[in-house]
């Protein structure tokens, strides 16, 4: 093979070379991305399934029937002579905002994550929430109504309530049972959907 035929021989394997070597890295380059991309799905998928988590639980808390007296408690300087019956009924209304406050704090946390779903992922699981956003808003009316209707007086807006509270499913107390509590019920299978679209983005199947 003449001197001429070996270099464009070498010219044409180096050529090859170089090409293989620039696919070589497009693709390492891709594989990367979409390693990033993953990862960073990965980790926001897990953030929002325990923010959701944390909400349900903050909301089963405001149903629970039983009361603690730090919640009960009121500040000394508004409870000072009052009379027993006005420090419960003052007391019932604290626990209540307090436990709505918690629960508040909870929802705020989930909502920046979801915002920040719609961003990468579209407005998909915002709108599956929805169905659980309906339900935590049929509780704080329940309760408004409940506290209205009992806790401010015998008025005749108060009796206005109470029939209204009548017309109304009774969810204000948690039966502490996911088998035989209705609201939890409602709550668990407007979950599901959450839980099937956020595993997704975790690799992993939806648990039974």
């Amino acid at each position: 093979m003449s001197a001429e035929a070996w270099a464009a021989l070498a010219n044409t394997v180096m050529a090859g070379a170089a090409v293989a070597a620039a696919i070589a890295a497009f693709r390492g380059l891709s594989t990367w991305k979409n390693q990033n991309i993953w990862t960073a799905d990965s980790d926001l998928a897990r953030r929002i399934m325990i923010a959701t988590y944390r909400y349900r639980d903050a909301l089963y808390s405001v149903r629970h029937p039983a009361k603690s007296n730090s919640e009960l408690r009121i500040d000394e300087a508004e409870a000072d002579g009052l009379p027993d019956a006005e420090l419960r009924r003052r007391g019932v209304i604290n626990a209540y905002a307090k436990r709505w406050e918690r629960h508040s704090e909870k929802r705020n946390e989930l909502d920046a994550l979801l915002l920040e779903a719609d961003a990468v992922w579209g407005e998909d699981l915002s709108k599956l929430f929805e169905p659980l956003k309906t339900l935590e808003h049929e509780l704080f009316v329940y309760i408004k109504l409940f506290l209205d209707a009992n806790y401010y007086g015998d008025t005749e807006l108060a009796k206005s309530y109470r029939e209204i509270l009548g017309e109304k499913r009774d969810i204000l107390y948690d039966r502490l049972d996911d088998e035989k509590d209705v609201y939890r019920q409602d709550f668990l299978k407007a979950l599901k959907p959450v839980e099937v679209f956020v595993r997704g983005k975790l690799g992993r199947e939806q648990v039974s």
